[in-house]
């Protein structure tokens, strides 16, 4: 992944400076800092391809936020940066295609490893408020079964992993596919593939992606690989892209 564009929008000047210089560290290039959509200036060059958009409680012009920014950029992927999980907020943001939905409150290396996913693919919802507003407003909600969630359901420690296994994990956070895990580990696919079904197995969840963001949110992340130009290297690794579909 090169160095990935990315516009940030939000009215706290203290937070949005302090998050510029967390992304600058990264494979994410901020080419521009507002408040407001409005303030996008017309002949910004280059186009973002990642919107980091912040919200509070009581934002009122947030869907009209992100639809000013979709139209003006609608290859971009949106990610929503909200101070507490609100259920209107969630379904705007799922209506109008955003990729994610994160809590202000998120760790660094979550929130790092949360936006690289969003950009090989996935889509970062928290599935407690997804569930709340089937149980509560009666949305209509269809997710694929591998749709990536903020905080995976499950709590269950990594003590019962062996060290490969703790290995396998770091190389499934990087985005590595088993032939690439089997080279950099020195073993055959074979291994691998055993390997990972353990994992699946020992921490209760279905795939490798799941798996991946149980790792984020529960283990100590390795050092960010970068290029020669700052930006990230996953080593040309892609996630499945998923979908997620709310009715309006």
């Amino acid at each position: 992944m090169s160095g990935v564009p990315t516009l940030l929008v939000e009215h706290s000047t203290l937070f949005r400076e302090g998050l510029c210089k967390l992304l600058a560290r990264t494979g994410f290039i901020v080419t521009a800092m507002v408040s407001h959509s409005d303030e996008v200036e017309t002949d910004s060059s280059p186009d973002p391809e990642l919107i980091i958009v912040g919200v509070s409680e009581n934002d009122t012009g947030f869907e009209k936020n992100i639809r000013a920014l979709k139209t003006r950029f609608p290859q971009a992927r949106v990610v929503v940066l909200a101070d507490q999980y609100i259920p209107d907020q969630v379904h705007t943001a799922f209506r109008l295609s955003a990729r994610g939905y994160l809590m202000k409150t998120i760790n660094c290396s979550t929130l790092i490893k949360s936006l690289e996913l969003v950009m090989l693919g996935e889509s970062i919802f928290p599935s407690a408020i997804l569930t709340r507003m089937v149980d509560e407003q009666g949305v209509d909600i269809e997710i694929d079964d591998e749709i990536v969630t903020e905080v995976p359901t499950i709590s269950h420690s990594s003590r019962s992993l062996s060290a490969r296994e703790m290995q396998i994990l770091q190389c499934l956070v990087r985005g590595q596919s088993n032939k690439m895990i089997a080279r950099s580990l020195d073993i055959v696919e074979a291994t691998v593939k055993v390997h990972i079904k353990a994992i699946l197995r020992k921490i209760h969840v279905q795939n490798r992606t799941q798996a991946a963001i149980w790792a984020v949110n529960r283990l100590d992340p390795p050092p960010a690989v970068l290029d020669g130009h700052g930006a990230l290297d996953t080593h040309g690794a892609a996630y499945k892209s998923n979908r997620v579909h709310m009715a309006p």
